[in-house]
């Protein structure tokens, strides 16, 4: 395989390193380019410098710096944003879960209900209306000190004992 080195560097060795770490698995149609300086100011000019021009896969750029850009489809980045926004969401619903357990709920699906509608409250008077802003922890609390029939406590379970 050709491999072409800027600056001592093994360029191609750092984006197969990179595009491992993103899960694209290198391949002898891993799409490198370099950006070059062309004699009119408003135009560059890109030298293929490994893998091919057809390739489907995002490309790595490097650019005139030596720094190492990615260029995706529209497709594959609305994918991605997408798979965040899902992560992000099931992470928080995680937290959240997490945070009701840890009171000890009488019934875990009536402090969902409730912790529901009270984000939907908080998010509807938000600016932002982002989930992230919202303190998991202290909206339970919130939730525990405004219902207390909802969670369980210690004392009535004979906790700690009396007799100690």
């Amino acid at each position: 395989m050709d491999i072409k080195k800027i600056d001592g560097e093994n360029i191609i060795e750092n984006v197969e390193d990179i595009a491992k770490e993103l899960g694209i698995v290198p391949s002898k149609n891993l799409t490198v380019v370099k950006i070059k300086e062309d004699s009119d100011p408003n135009k560059k000019v890109l030298e293929l410098l490994h893998g091919s021009w057809d390739s489907k896969a995002p490309w790595f750029v490097i650019g005139e710096d030596n720094k190492i850009h990615v260029l995706s489809s529209i497709e594959s980045m609305i994918e991605l944003i997408n798979s965040l926004k899902k992560t992000t969401y099931e992470n928080f619903n995680l937290k959240l879960e997490k945070a009701i357990l840890e009171n000890l709920p009488i019934d875990f699906n009536d402090v969902w209900v409730v912790a529901m509608k009270e984000i939907k409250n908080r998010l509807s008077k938000s600016k932002n209306k982002n989930l992230l802003d919202i303190d998991i922890k202290k909206l339970i609390k919130d939730i525990k000190k405004n219902h207390p029939n909802l969670f369980l406590k210690l004392k009535d379970l004979g906790y700690p004992p009396n007799n100690l």
